[in-house]
């Protein structure tokens, strides 16, 4: 282990400890159950009706002779699906027109552990017995426990190589029955478009074969490494580009059933303020009924818009006795002095430490970051239908996890999990809002009321901004002891912000009891950092003033690339050192540390990037500036560049470049798109993203008081991928967090001005 490797072992113990706040309810698997389920599991089998045939839990050969592709994850944009058809493609040898994506179905077989195994607080570069042995163990419970998932860019993680593997395997059995049919060894037969062709010119395709196949005891394949193929590493057109491009694609919004009712639902104005009465007092044609809820009121009609025109005539009498009075101003107030009470605060969490920093010696370098609430703001707002009976229920609603949807509608409808079918379209955005469920909850609640007629529950965008579960406000602190060629001998770390997780488990499980170990999703992008810090102290202070927070594109590291890559950049400037040769001396103290080569990789592309194209002239009273930014995120890498113009104190992000690895791109052109997707995402948050609380009130009400990136601002984005060959990593949401620090960091070349708080605020001289 490297100097900057991760001391595992300080805080092992703790980690055995999420399985309260992840099983919940004090459940207790035992090893011979987990064992027994895991075969069950294991041996699960897609469902075929007659002339279909199944390959397992991941393919199908169906009536029209098209193999059939399970994805458990929801494609919200990120392609998921494209790419499990190119994945099954490849190892079937089939065109992609020959293989087609479907939802798999709610099952355990298709839980996806690897995200929560992301927020174990164990350093993913250094192994050890106590790491292993707790990765091992909460795959498998949670494996048993069947949790699907869509986030934390861990879908291509999830499910690539068990669809490789399937792909392989079934090609091996349709190869092994026209071995049999025909009596010539495997390895005389070729492949030809789907079918298999002997010495002597007889042919049988996959269609023809595949009853005989599927009575095969199937061989354990291993895939051969990733490697650039027909598809594989080249990429390949995106079916749902043209749905989406010509208006076909059907999203939860677009749900249409038979009788189906519209509901236009309105919450209490402030943070805990309930429902005490509702009614509509006047005639409305269409109108169907009101739903009372236990924070909201809800207005049913024949149309969307006689329910909205009920909702704006609606008498509503809001009970504010138990409200929320917080105010942004309050929250950070706390979290000022959270932070000045420093190591008396509770709960405080050391989350990676090595060496001792009030041991270290040298000129102190310091500064404190800040960073707003922020919407969500999916271009589609939240939405659900419901259909809802005494004994079952239906949903139709965009989500990033059909087994807590059906978990959740169960509760709500009052029926047996089991009873509830779940149907998911497109998603307009996800972002990891739609990871929290409460839209789904609630559209279930009002059809309810109305037993039998499917009701289709829409938040206005006014609705969306203000039922939200934020991406919480931080502040950090940050400090360096600097030896006297400006590197840092000691680091020390502390952000205060409340935790995510928590607040999650707390509204889909509430039986599940939180607080028992440190978030690490707080400090992602400043715990087990790959630069070399061999004295550090990564803290993170739990302060919660009621606010909801929830999942947000890049979750965590949105907040501390933020807040580490613009302090680095701090320290280069105070050691009279250029930003990317600093970041070079840095990564270079980490020795072979393996996340330290990676990023060095990244780092020396950039530096190739940035010699080649020099920042232009800026002309006359603009002031011009490029900045730097490094991170790592979900397993992957990336080095951004951002060229900055301000005039007249109006700030322009002119060019973006990054240079990114994720490991090995399947699909480049892809992977090069969802970095843009992140970037301009998160040009939005640091030029323009606030969401402020007044007396327990959400500010902004819509995209006038909340604006996004529009076209005109939009940078010119270059993307360069660094295949490193290492173990996948994800790509939906690893361009968000370098781009902040990456602005932050050319205005002060500009302009010699430090902007420590989001968004970025320049004003005039």
């Amino acid at each position: 282990m490297s100097e900057s490797g991760s001391k595992v072992g300080r805080i092992a113990r703790r980690s055995f400890l999420v399985g309260a706040g992840l099983v919940g309810g004090g459940v207790l698997v035992g090893a011979g159950v987990v064992a027994w389920r895991l075969g069950q599991i294991d041996g699960y089998m897609l469902p075929a009706s007659e002339g279909e045939t199944s390959f397992g839990a991941w393919l199908k050969l169906a009536r029209d002779g098209r193999v059939e592709v399970a994805v458990p994850h929801q494609d919200m944009g990120q392609g998921i699906y494209a790419l499990a058809v190119m994945l099954a493609a490849e190892g079937l040898k089939l065109p992609l027109e020959a293989v087609r994506a479907i939802p798999a179905p709610v099952e355990a077989r298709y839980a996806n552990p690897v995200m929560l195994l992301d927020g174990l607080p164990f350093d993913e570069a250094n192994e050890g017995a106590v790491k292993h042995a707790v990765v091992w163990t909460f795959d498998k419970i949670l494996r048993v426990l069947g949790m699907q998932g869509t986030g934390g860019s861990t879908s291509t993680r999830n499910i690539s190589e068990q669809i490789r593997r399937a792909a392989f395997c079934m090609h091996d059995m349709l190869a092994r029955a026209a071995s049999a049919k025909f009596r010539v060894p495997v390895e005389q037969l070729k492949n030809v478009g789907g079918a298999f062709l002997t010495p002597d010119g007889r042919t049988a395709t996959y269609a023809e074969l595949a009853a005989d196949a599927g009575k095969l005891k199937p061989n354990d394949i291993q895939p051969p490494p990733l490697a650039n193929g027909a598809y594989v590493g080249r990429g390949a057109p995106r079916f749902d580009v043209p749905l989406k491009t010509y208006g076909e694609a059907k999203y939860g919004i677009d749900t249409r059933q038979p009788g189906q009712l519209y509901a236009a639902i309105r919450h209490a104005p402030r943070l805990g303020g309930k429902l005490s009465r509702a009614s509509v007092p006047v005639k409305i044609e269409g109108l169907r009924g009101i739903v009372e809820g236990k924070d909201y009121v809800a207005v049913v009609a024949e149309t969307y818009a006689a329910a909205m025109a009920g909702l704006e005539k609606a008498d509503v009498v809001w009970d504010d006795s138990n409200a929320s009075s917080v105010s942004t101003k309050d929250v950070f107030a706390a979290y000022r002095a959270a932070l000045e009470k420093g190591a008396d605060f509770k709960p405080r969490w050391v989350i990676d430490s090595a060496g001792d920093v009030a041991k270290a010696a040298g000129k102190e370098i310091k500064a404190t970051y800040d960073a707003p609430f922020l919407a969500h703001a999916t271009m589609e707002p939240m939405n659900a239908t419901a259909w809802v009976t005494e004994t079952e229920a239906k949903v139709w609603a965009g989500h990033q996890s059909a087994s807590l949807v059906q978990l959740m509608a169960a509760k709500a409808a009052n029926v047996p999990t089991e009873k509830v079918e779940v149907f998911t379209p497109f998603l307009g955005g996800g972002f990891g809002r739609r990871a929290d469920l409460d839209y789904v909850v609630k559209a279930v609640e009002i059809a309810g009321k109305f037993k039998g007629v499917p009701v289709q529950t829409i938040w206005s965008r006014a609705e969306d901004l203000r039922d939200d579960v934020y991406r919480p406000a931080a502040m950090a602190d940050i400090s360096a002891k600097v030896d006297g060629e400006g590197m840092p001998a000691s680091f020390l770390y502390r952000i205060a912000v409340p935790s995510v997780t928590d607040q999650f488990v707390a509204r889909a499980l509430p039986s599940a009891k939180g607080g028992m170990m440190a978030d690490r999703t707080t400090v992602d992008g400043a715990v087990f950092s790959f630069y070399g810090l061999p004295t550090r102290s990564i803290e993170n202070f739990t302060v919660d003033l009621g606010i909801p927070v929830g999942f947000w594109r890049s979750v965590g590291y949105s907040l501390n690339c933020f807040f580490v890559e613009c302090f680095i950049d701090e320290l280069a400037a105070a050691a009279s050192t250029k930003p990317l040769d600093y970041r070079a001396k840095l990564l270079a103290r980490a020795g072979a540390y393996e996340p330290a080569k990676r990023a060095a990789r990244v780092l020396e592309q950039m530096a190739v990037w940035d010699k080649a194209n020099p920042l232009p002239a800026a002309k006359d009273g603009v002031q011009a500036g490029r900045g730097f930014a490094v991170t790592a995120s979900f397993h992957s890498y990336v080095g951004e560049i951002a060229d900055v113009e301000i005039e007249k104190g109006e700030l322009k992000v002119r060019r973006v470049h990054a240079a990114v690895d994720c490991g090995f791109a399947i699909d480049p052109p892809n992977v090069a798109a969802q970095v843009r997707s992140g970037i301009n995402y998160g040009l939005t948050a640091a030029l323009y993203g606030k969401v402020d609380f007044d007396n327990g009130s959400v500010v902004p009400t819509n995209f006038d008081t909340y604006p996004l990136l529009s076209l005109d601002d939009a940078p010119s984005i270059s993307v360069e991928i660094v295949n490193s060959g290492a173990a996948l990593g994800g790509a939906g949401e690893i361009g968000t967090p370098p781009i902040a620090p990456a602005v932050a960091n050319a205005v002060f070349a500009a302009t010699g001005k430090r902007l420590r708080s989001l968004p970025l605020t320049i004003g005039v001289a």
